[in-house]
């Protein structure tokens, strides 16, 4: 039995085009230019089934997302096929797509306790969900594999084990934690997970967001028959030379693709898995068939991702 994989969103908070930026690849998606094609904001959604469906993050675009494919319609009066979500960090453009999902109940949320107390202390969001209905919040705990349920507990056939990333918390956060609380780059703030079908051997990495490439990470793509990883940026001060940030990718908490230590170097010893960026911000230019930096990563071998895309792993 295969893993369904379906990308829903392949872009980076805001979107492409971002609501207000006028950049070069903002400017062509919103006008229509087919070498730039929108984009919503990050997240995937995976099956054992492909009638239960689990999803990797709860954009703001969630909506939009699920209307797009039948598969993820109700198929009765009340219903829907999205069985739970699991939230690889409380970041803003991955977890307020849970307050769309609250009409006769959220489905069952998976996420480490930090993410939990930043969704309940900082956003407010769960407190917000539990007044439409009970909210049944599940903890994943890195290295441990979890056996994903729907809000009756029936097994969904999908298995995931999650790894903890360099990260630091989300903005909102930080007013809460103490300064040693704050520092832990490995508290549970963002992870990377590891999915797979119910008696299956096959993997899928999903890493929307890492700024550290280690040999552990390394040893996991290369066991993996997907990866979709973090591709928000193209260059470390990217941001900074389009006058958009005076914060590199590397601050933010993302590796860039290219120079040295980027993530197209490292992929570089990774043998084996198909690999898919995802999570790209709207100032990369690879956003754009025919630049470059397409070229460059095309190159390698390596897939930028597009809402929509389809993968069938084991």
């Amino acid at each position: 039995m295969p893993l369904n994989v379906l990308v829903l969103g392949s872009s980076a908070g805001g979107g492409l085009p971002q609501w207000n930026c006028a950049c070069p690849q903002c400017v062509a998606a919103r006008n229509g230019d087919a070498a730039v094609p929108p984009r919503t904001q990050s997240s995937v959604a995976v099956s054992a089934d492909g009638v239960r469906w689990v999803l990797c993050n709860a954009s703001p675009d969630v909506r939009t997302q699920l209307a797009r494919h039948p598969e993820l319609h109700p198929r009765a009066l009340r219903h829907s096929p999205v069985s739970a979500v699991a939230l690889t960090n409380a970041d803003i453009d991955h977890a307020s797509g849970l307050l769309i999902l609250r009409e006769g109940g959220a489905p069952p949320v998976y996420c480490t306790p930090r993410v939990e107390r930043a969704l309940t202390d900082g956003l407010r969001v769960l407190p917000a969900l539990r007044a439409y209905g009970d909210v049944h919040v599940r903890g994943l705990v890195p290295g441990d594999e979890a056996v994903l349920r729907d809000r009756a507990g029936d097994d969904l056939g999908v298995r995931l084990r999650p790894f903890t990333v360099a990260s630091k918390p989300p903005p909102y956060l930080l007013p809460l934690l103490t300064a040693a609380e704050a520092a832990d780059l490995h508290a549970g703030d963002t992870l990377g997970f590891e999915l797979r079908a119910e008696g299956s051997p096959e993997t899928v990495v999903y890493v929307p967001g890492v700024r550290d490439l280690d040999d552990a990470l390394r040893e996991r793509l290369g066991r993996a028959s997907l990866v979709l990883i973090d591709g928000t940026c193209f260059t470390d001060d990217e941001l900074v030379r389009a006058g958009m940030s005076t914060k590199t990718a590397r601050v933010m908490g993302h590796a860039p693709l290219d120079g040295d230590g980027g993530l197209l170097a490292f992929l570089d010893g990774v043998r084996g898995p198909q690999v898919v960026l995802v999570h790209i911000n709207n100032s990369n230019p690879v956003l754009c068939a025919g630049s470059d930096a397409r070229r460059a990563v095309e190159a390698r071998g390596v897939r930028v991702g597009m809402d929509g895309d389809r993968f069938a792993v084991g």
